[in-house]
């Protein structure tokens, strides 16, 4: 056992063993009560439990300035050959959705 006072008022104790205190409720007043905490539920419901991609989106031909960037929270998804258009290429762009709490949320902004 040993027990030291430091000059700032606090006191380092140091065993070799197990301590059991007599009185647990300076101990207890640290922690939260039941009613301050969050349940498995709510804890469950604030993260990420899956992800899947939306529908797709195809904004349309390619014209000579090329495709304009897809949307926040999108990726491409499809790019390919279109012989109808002037530069050959169509592309298509999905939303990237999570599954959080208890519903399908589309990423975006």
């Amino acid at each position: 056992f040993f027990s030291q006072r430091n000059n700032d008022g606090s006191v380092q104790l140091e065993v070799n063993g197990r301590i059991i205190p007599a009185n647990y409720s300076n101990f207890d007043a640290r922690y939260l009560s039941s009613g301050n905490v969050y349940t498995k539920d709510e804890s469950d419901n604030r993260y990420v439990q899956n992800i899947q991609r939306g529908a797709p989106v195809w904004p349309g031909k390619v014209d000579e300035y090329g495709p304009a960037e897809a949307p926040a929270g999108c990726f491409l998804t499809q790019a390919r050959h279109d012989p109808t258009t002037a530069y050959g290429v169509t592309f298509a762009y999905r939303p990237l959705q999570m599954w959080v709490g208890n519903g399908w949320r589309t990423i975006n902004g």
